[in-house]
């Protein structure tokens, strides 16, 4: 049933669109044209439980259908680039060789740039140790010109890890390009590992998950129980005040590795636990597929993570797009967490999902379903508390929870038209789009392309200037 928002009184507007009464202070009327608003009162699942048969039948359909690559070069186009890194302070070293990268990254000094010149490295791990400010980094600038490369290395039955780091503050990595391996980054969750950053990488071809951060309990990702950290032990040493930004992950082609104990599904962009005060921004997430299409979130955080902010990514055909938290467990895996202003077009399922989630929010998103029939593009359920989603742009349907989970300003249904080019994740409004205010929140005082928010902002990432919108 199509539904058109009209200016008239809560109560009857929800007449209207046949949603419970109970569900009134969800919905604020508009003195807007009918015709301009589209929202379908069926594109909401409140509790009510999903036919799993269509469920996968869509999933299956989905995933056949984002088995073609979405084109790399266009979808980053879309993001924000880096700025120049300053001219490095303090000791510098020049490498050229493998050998002299891994040596420089296992025994420089406190406070030292290692510059790479350009070229391809065959680097077979390293361990970045108990070390504070080193910086790493391509000397050129061009993240395409330095290539860290794992092809045909590792050990059988053993992580195949680029770079891995344990008891670091103030680490920097950038420019540069990681390719072929099962884990590009490894954050030890038991590490103490402050400020990192990592930026303007690329993450290609990386077959387990481009980030990977450990549980904080787990000394040295062991999981003996004479190995395990108390919570409160794991507090002092979890990852704090990270940043990934303007990083490119995106694989050739879907997984096809079938031994990695999930039938070839076993697959991230970035998957980190205990993170503290971490933001994921800026960053293009392309392809990131498993083998059946259940594919790990491009951004998955979880078990008891908390203050995450993930904004301004844009996430392109990835078999999940973000995900705070996760089913299992009996703990809040993500406190104060905020996924705002992101552009995605999904893949297999979900674009975005919240699961066992505390006093978080997802606002002011832009996106784009593959089916718009299929009821979890947006998901929240399992556990949440006072979430909420507001001023959200959903090309797609949703499956809500209402217990625990609070909308408000979300435009839902059928929106084809409204965004320049899904399929390269660029869901700038059109001049067909009929944008509406939405809420005024703390948590979204910019937009997509940083542009500041006024008192009656648009809903979605994007803000249409106000003569557009009249």
């Amino acid at each position: 049933m199509l539904c058109k928002w009209i200016a008239v009184g809560a109560l009857a507007a929800v007449a209207v669109c046949g949603i419970s009464p109970a569900h009134a202070d969800n919905i604020r009327p508009r003195a807007v044209p009918t015709s301009h608003v589209r929202v379908q009162s069926d594109q909401i699942s409140w509790d009510s439980p999903i036919d799993p048969e269509s469920d996968r039948r869509m999933e299956r359909e989905m995933a056949t259908a984002s088995r073609t690559n979405a084109d790399v070069s266009a979808v980053v186009r879309i993001a924000a680039a880096a700025e120049p890194l300053p001219r490095p302070q303090g000791q510098v070293v020049r490498v050229r060789t493998a050998e002299q990268l891994k040596q420089a990254i296992e025994a420089g000094p406190d406070g030292v740039t290692i510059l790479v010149a350009d070229g391809v490295y065959r680097l077979d791990g390293v361990l970045l140790k108990n070390r504070n400010r080193i910086t790493i980094r391509s000397e050129s600038g061009n993240r395409e010109k330095v290539v860290l490369d794992g092809e045909g290395l590792g050990q059988p039955d053993a992580r195949h890890i680029c770079i891995a780091v344990h008891g670091c503050r103030a680490f920097t990595l950038a420019d540069l390009t990681i390719r072929n391996y099962q884990y590009g980054v490894y954050i030890y969750g038991d590490g103490d590992v402050r400020r990192p950053v990592l930026r303007n990488l690329v993450l290609h071809n990386i077959w387990v998950r481009g980030v990977k951060g450990t549980h904080a309990q787990r000394v040295w990702d062991m999981w003996a129980k004479e190995h395990l950290l108390t919570p409160e032990e794991a507090e002092k040493v979890r990852p704090r005040d990270g940043r990934i930004e303007h990083c490119l992950f995106h694989n050739d082609r879907p997984k096809s590795d079938t031994n990695d104990g999930f039938n070839g599904d076993y697959v991230s962009g970035i998957d980190m636990m205990w993170l503290k005060g971490w933001t994921i921004a800026d960053n293009v997430f392309v392809n990131i597929r498993g083998r059946n299409g259940v594919g790990r979130g491009a951004i998955f955080v979880w078990v008891r993570s908390e203050d995450v902010v993930a904004e301004r990514n844009v996430i392109v055909n990835c078999d999940r797009g973000i995900a705070f938290g996760n089913p299992s467990g009996d703990y809040p895996h993500m406190t104060r967490g905020i996924a705002r202003n992101n552009f995605i077009t999904a893949g297999a399922s979900q674009a975005i999902e919240f699961h066992q989630t505390q006093d978080s929010i997802a606002c002011n998103n832009t996106i784009y379903g593959r089916n718009p029939e299929y009821r979890r593009t947006v998901e929240f359920q399992t556990g949440n508390r006072n979430a909420r989603f507001c001023n959200n742009l959903v090309h797609g349907s949703m499956y809500i929870q209402k217990d625990g989970v609070k909308l408000q300003e979300n435009i839902v249904g059928d929106l084809s038209g409204w965004f320049v080019d899904p399929a390269i994740g660029d869901l700038h409004l059109t001049g067909k789009a009929a944008p509406q205010h939405g809420l005024p929140l703390a948590e979204a005082q910019e937009d997509f392309d940083r542009q500041v928010r006024g008192h009656l902002p648009c809903i979605g990432a994007d803000e249409m200037a106000a003569e557009a919108r009249k």
